[in-house]
């Protein structure tokens, strides 16, 4: 709001100084023209914030088509910010989530001084109106009191006398006399009833009441305060020169305004004929005048009316541009000409229980895994032959040969599990069979908010998830098909050898099977989401909670410390990820201790309340969904440890660093920007090194661990690059290039933007808003997570209007650049980082 205010104030001071320019250069001096002219910028002032939404204009410009790769969207469902407490239900960006217009929990959060300016131009303002509306209130009480005055030299207008007033003074259409009015002699009755009837004529009252309501508005604009000081000084000049006519002598009219300035008393509200301030240069003008102004006309007043309006709509006026969208059969060409490229060796899916699937993907030398709602990484080799996997839950270890067998052992936490093959996937393509496609068409339900459906068109095989854009698939293997992004899509048989289930691979979200559902109930899930969809923009652009999600947190932190969940408050796909990690949720709350306040932050650009929350030992952030029947319908909860500012020290203090249990949870967010790969390994209570995972060049992973509980940065080999002590300075690192030294705090020596930041995120926005984000500039990651996001954040651009102007705001501890944007409808905060050849390796939209 303060951002359109300011840019509202601008444009008036901009409108004002041309029409102050333009009357002087024209010579106009005619007080009735300089009053038309002034009157009408009043009116634009008041009125510049619906101005500036009513007079936008779209410029279509006609781009360079993009190579079509980076227009194909994946057939992936609407990700919320995040789901599940320790599962991130998509690709996450390595960028800390947003709460813009906020205050965080953590206590090293800087003063945000945007919510200060807010409450500083929210008293100022309110002060002026209150004063503004008392004045009214008694002036119309004393209006109410006064006695009418019936005599023939009124002439019918409303004169009341007052025992308050020390003077004339005109209310509305009432001209309030005092008590000794009854003293004067009758051409000095005339001369003030001509002046202050003037004052009514022309409705200078009203006219300076919306001029001390703009003022009051944007009091901190210096343009404002003289426009009213303007306004009242021409209705002054107008109404004398009227008085004059009447008195035909200037000298006796002057003499009766210096005889009333004696008797001043100032109204409350309400046009006085002669105060203080204003007589003595007033009287000097009417002495030194030689003719009283001409009066104009209703057609001149039009033509000033005409000539300002122009300027008006100027002052107002915005472009927009938008780029012209591409034709979709081009897109669809492109789709199988890219899809060998992007398919592995080999793809082996192997079901975990409910809901989680684990990949293993062959990619030359290189094994690669991924388990459902988490990132795909490069699987660490350790000493004993075996490979790790780091998950959100904990550490997956498991033995590989060339061969990926029916059946894996995976050893998490502690404890062995089964996992059985449910797909497998050659990188070999074939030639499609036609006869089966026809098997293949339904739909499938991939969530409980998203369904997949499946076509044939002609010879080929198109898929198209619930918000997104449709696509088409190249075969690859028997029932397996793939796209150009990655995506893997293989059909499932049952016993009777009829499609049942389909596999459904995307970067974003990792592998899940969906179960064949009917038409009707894929209906009902398709209108659902267009419901959330209609009122998710709405929300984020309102920024208030939904009613219960305070108390739903609340109630689920203290059951969860209590290990007795409430799973009949729960939806079933978020009951049956808490059960899975039960153990280490509760573990990580009670480690934070009792709850000391709890805060509303923001609404999420999927819909998700956003609460921060003090507990005894630290703070963390909350997001909840709720569904509408009031239970939980998604949590995230991501720990954010306590006071401790963390370090990175060097390698040569590894032997005597190790971990100290009783600590609060917290989790780091790394960024590899070394120029090659990186393995992560945690120090245990001894002094060990537990392997974490490894992180790919240009990548980014996410760590859930413990204040005092050190991760060691490693190249490939094992050796030690640096370490890391977790803390509020080493939330969010990037690991720059290799063998250079990273600081915790990197943000605290630069307050300036990054170069190409600003012009990158107007692209990144406008492009979103039409549908067609530049996957090229982007890193695999952030392209990925844009495409899992696109529906619900370009729902909530479009809502936002068009895009007028991109403010910088500051450095976040990441070190991404914070900006203002600002709509036509609304503002809202973006964070961009920049990595490598200027491409976005974290982006995040914010509430405000």
């Amino acid at each position: 709001m303060l951002a359109i205010l300011a840019e509202s104030a601008l444009r008036s001071l901009l409108l004002g100084g041309v029409v102050w320019i333009g009357l002087h250069l024209l010579r106009a001096r005619n007080p009735h023209v300089q009053m038309t002219c002034w009157v009408m910028v009043l009116l634009a002032s008041l009125s510049m914030p619906l101005l500036m939404h009513w007079t936008t204009v779209t410029v279509t410009v006609h781009t360079k088509p993009l190579p079509a790769s980076e227009n194909i969207l994946p057939a992936s469902g609407i990700a919320p910010d995040h789901t599940a407490f320790l599962e991130p239900s998509r690709a996450q960006p390595p960028a800390e989530p947003v709460t813009a217009g906020t205050v965080r929990g953590e206590p090293r959060e800087p003063i945000n001084w945007w919510v200060v300016a807010t409450v500083i131009y929210a008293s100022v303002a309110g002060m002026l109106l209150l004063r503004l509306a008392v004045g009214l209130h008694l002036t119309w009480r004393l209006v109410r009191a006064a006695r009418p005055i019936r005599e023939p030299w009124t002439r019918g207008a409303d004169v009341r006398v007052s025992d308050v007033v020390g003077g004339p003074v005109a209310f509305g259409s009432t001209v309030l006399l005092p008590p000794h009015y009854a003293d004067w002699d009758l051409p000095k009755r005339q001369a003030v009833l001509a002046h202050e009837g003037a004052h009514v004529a022309h409705g200078d009252f009203y006219v300076l009441l919306l001029a001390s309501l703009n003022r009051a508005v944007f009091w901190f604009s210096p343009f404002a305060w003289w426009h009213l000081v303007r306004l009242a000084e021409l209705a002054e000049i107008i109404s004398d020169a009227q008085a004059i006519e009447v008195v035909e002598d200037r000298v006796s009219y002057a003499e009766i305004l210096l005889d009333l300035m004696q008797h001043a008393r100032q109204a409350p509200a309400g046009l006085e004929m002669a105060r203080a301030c204003t007589v003595h240069l007033r009287v000097e003008r009417i002495l030194g005048a030689t003719a009283v102004p001409a009066r104009v006309g209703w057609r001149k007043r039009i033509s000033t009316l005409a000539v300002v309006a122009p300027l008006v709509i100027v002052s107002a006026g915005s472009i927009a541009y938008r780029t012209a969208p591409r034709l979709a059969l081009l897109n669809e060409g492109a789709v199988e000409a890219g899809v060998a490229a992007h398919v592995p060796q080999h793809a082996d899916f192997y079901t975990l229980g409910p809901g989680a699937v684990f990949a293993v993907f062959r990619e030359g030398d290189d094994l690669f895994g991924q388990l459902t709602w988490q990132r795909k990484v490069r699987l660490s080799r350790e000493g004993d032959g075996s490979y790790s996997y780091q998950s959100a839950a904990g550490q997956i270890a498991l033995n590989v040969d060339d061969q990926l067998p029916s059946e894996l052992t995976l050893r998490r936490n502690g404890h062995d599990q089964r996992a059985v093959r449910v797909a497998h996937m050659s990188g070999q393509g074939i030639e499609a069979d036609a006869s089966a496609f026809d098997s293949y068409v339904g739909w499938y339900q991939l969530s409980p908010g998203s369904v997949l459906t499946i076509r044939r068109e002609g010879d080929r095989i198109t898929l198209q998830a619930t918000g997104q854009p449709k696509f088409a698939v190249a075969a690859q293997g028997a029932d397996a098909f793939a796209s150009g992004h990655d995506d893997l899509v293989i059909f499932l048989r049952d016993d009777q050898a009829k499609v049942s289930k389909v596999l459904f691979q995307d970067p974003a979200s990792g592998a899940r099977v969906a179960p064949r559902v009917t038409a009707a109930k894929a209906k009902l899930i398709e209108d659902e989401f267009a419901r959330r969809i209609s009122e998710v923009p709405d929300r984020f652009r309102d920024q208030v909670p939904a009613p219960g999600s305070r108390e739903a947190v609340l109630r689920g932190i203290e059951d969860m410390q209590r290990g007795a969940p409430d799973y009949d408050r729960m939806s079933a796909t978020l009951a049956a990820k808490i059960r899975r990690q039960a153990s280490e949720i509760q573990s990580m709350l009670n480690a934070f201790g009792a709850i000391e306040s709890i805060f509303f932050r923001g609404v999420g650009p999927g819909g998700y309340d956003i609460y921060g929350v003090q507990f005894a030992n630290g703070s963390a952030e909350f997001r909840i969904s709720l569904a509408e029947d009031g239970k939980a319908d998604d949590v995230l909860f991501r720990p954010d440890g306590n006071d401790a500012l963390g370090a990175v020290v060097a390698c040569s203090e590894e032997k005597g660093l190790k971990s100290r249990g009783g600590t609060a949870p917290i989790k780091l967010h790394l960024f590899n920007g070394s120029g090659n790969d990186i393995r992560l390994y945690r120090l245990d209570a001894e002094g060990n090194r537990t392997a974490e995972g490894t992180i790919g060049d240009n990548m980014s992973s996410s760590i859930l661990t413990y204040v005092d509980s050190p991760v060691v940065v490693a190249d490939a080999s094992g050796r030690c690059r640096q370490i890391v002590l977790p803390g509020q300075r080493t939330r969010y690192l990037a690991i720059e290039v290799s063998g250079a030294p990273i600081q915790p705090d990197p943000v605290v020596h630069r307050s300036a933007p990054l170069p190409g930041s600003e012009e990158m995120l107007r692209q990144y926005i406008e492009a979103l808003g039409r549908g067609e984000p530049n996957y090229g500039r982007m890193t695999p990651e952030i392209a990925a997570f844009t495409r899992s996001q696109l529906p619900m954040e370009q729902a909530i651009v479009n809502r936002l209007g068009a895009l007028r102007a991109v403010s910088f705001r500051g450095v976040s501890p990441s070190g991404n650049d914070i900006y203002m944007a600002h709509f036509a409808n609304g503002t809202a905060e973006w964070r961009i980082g920049l990595v490598k050849d200027n491409l976005i390796g974290r982006i995040a939209l914010g509430p405000q």
